[in-house]
């Protein structure tokens, strides 16, 4: 029995001791005790906003569920995200502030590096909204949206993370998604009945350091030496953030092998809509082109077929500081289009 009061009076003694050395840590100037501040939990930390960002996803239980997402534009706040799937790619933007993160809009089959950050926005659907706290709620379209967890375990392919769980329930549907910090999305799941669709996380970083940078394949199209027919090439390019597929096409264009754009002719604009592509020159299109009418014939169809097609579109229309094209051999009208597979 002593010896066993003995081994208790000392376990006393070094739990004081500790307590004692815990509690001198929190003392404030005037000997009270002093709260240790907590980390604020910032939205933007589990949503990041970084140049060539990537995520590739597994799917499970739908050939279409998983794919790769690419950080395609970047201003301020605001970030484009490309996801590609395998069967299509949609295109998505969102703002991230201190009120949370806000899907504004989302385009199907973007295929072709077009910025609409600019677009007006046609919804604002939060997938993650602050204050980041357990049980804080929201709706939207009659889904309620709840933070269920702050420190939720959740392994993946990609690893083993600590996220914030965010459910949102409609009728018999469940949304599951968890967000890591510096991270972003690493699982989504959805349940509706017996079927059930996830994506887990299976890889991210930072395209352009892992070799990984999206690529496309583009056809370009100049006219031969002897300015007698129509030559095409297939080169493929990298995008990095903030890389548009039209600027890309424009400076190939003034590449010295196909010598169809002068350095000085410059797109001021473009549009696409139902198919048909409208590219607003500067005037150097046609002061700077010193063409017979056989050759300008061939570097127009150039610049047709050339934009045209690695933008998915059956006619273009050819503007020239807002007006129609005029040189001293062609005349284009204002809208007239010039079909690309001609």
């Amino acid at each position: 029995m002593k010896k066993f009061l003995c081994w208790v009076a000392i376990g006393l003694v070094i739990a004081a001791i500790f307590a004692g050395c815990a509690r001198r840590g929190r003392m404030g100037g005037d000997g009270e005790p002093k709260e240790e501040p907590k980390e604020e939990m910032k939205v933007s930390d589990y949503f990041p906003i970084d140049d060539n960002l990537y995520w590739e996803y597994e799917g499970v239980g739908n050939e279409f569920a998983g794919g790769r997402v690419d950080t395609e534009f970047i201003e301020g706040n605001k970030v484009q995200l490309a996801q590609n799937n395998g069967g299509t790619v949609v295109a998505k933007v969102f703002e991230v502030t201190d009120e949370g993160v806000k899907l504004l809009n989302s385009f199907e089959e973007s295929y072709f590096r077009i910025n609409y950050l600019g677009a007006e926005p046609s919804s604002e659907k939060y997938l993650l909204k602050a204050p980041l706290k357990e049980k804080n709620s929201w709706q939207e379209e009659g889904t309620t949206w709840t933070i269920e967890s702050l420190s939720e375990k959740v392994e993946v392919p990609a690893g083993e993370f600590t996220c914030i769980k965010v459910v949102g329930k409609s009728g018999e549907s469940v949304v599951e998604r968890y967000f890591a910090k510096g991270v972003g999305l690493v699982k989504q799941k959805f349940i509706q009945g017996d079927v059930v669709v996830e994506e887990n996380l299976a890889k991210f970083g930072d395209a352009e350091k892992d070799d990984s940078l999206p690529e496309k394949v583009l056809t370009i199209y100049y006219p031969s030496k002897d300015a007698d027919k129509l030559l095409e090439d297939k080169v493929t390019e990298k995008f990095r953030t903030g890389d548009a597929l039209i600027d890309r096409i424009t400076s190939l264009l003034k590449d010295e092998k196909y010598k169809v754009l002068s350095q000085n002719a410059r797109l001021l604009n473009f549009s696409r809509e139902e198919g048909v592509l409208r590219l607003n020159f500067s005037k150097e299109l046609v002061t700077e082109m010193n063409a017979g009418s056989g050759y300008e014939a061939l570097l127009l169809s150039s610049i047709v077929k050339t934009y045209g097609e690695n933008l998915g579109s059956s006619g273009v229309i050819l503007n020239v500081e807002g007006k129609g094209y005029e040189s001293g051999h062609f005349v284009f009208g204002k809208d007239e289009v010039l079909k690309v597979d001609e």
